[in-house]
């Protein structure tokens, strides 16, 4: 082989074609790496699709009114609580959230002449 017409040892010659062979070997690991890179990006999709699904619950929760110790009524709030806008309550039925103490019909002292009613506990609107 001349190249340039320098003249070239067979030598050379032989370096040159054990380069190109050991070129084989690299392609066959860059295989492996691109198979390595495949995996590794088919595993961060699966996290990041496990995390996002618990991440939207979360943020759902964090901005419930339930998740602040709220009641949701629909109207006035009760005794002992004040209405809390910045919080949402997934219940449409009741949308309007209350955070605070409530204070229940039976611990109110000479009883109540209004109230409401929230998942199954009766809240005291006024006193008597």
């Amino acid at each position: 082989m001349n190249l340039f017409n320098k003249k070239v040892s067979k030598n050379s010659e032989k370096n040159f074609l054990t380069f190109f062979s050991k070129e084989k070997k690299a392609s066959a690991n860059m295989w492996w790496i691109i198979i390595g890179a495949v995996i590794a990006l088919v595993v961060v999709i699966i996290l990041m699709v496990i995390f996002s699904d618990t991440t939207a619950d979360l943020s759902t929760g964090l901005s419930s009114c339930e998740g602040k110790g709220g009641i949701c009524i629909k109207g006035s709030c009760p005794l002992g609580s004040l209405p809390a806008s910045a919080f949402g309550c997934n219940d449409n039925t009741n949308p309007d959230c209350c955070l605070g103490t409530p204070k229940k019909t039976a611990d109110v002292a000479g009883g109540c002449s209004e109230s409401v009613t929230a998942k199954n506990v009766e809240y005291c609107l006024k006193k008597n």
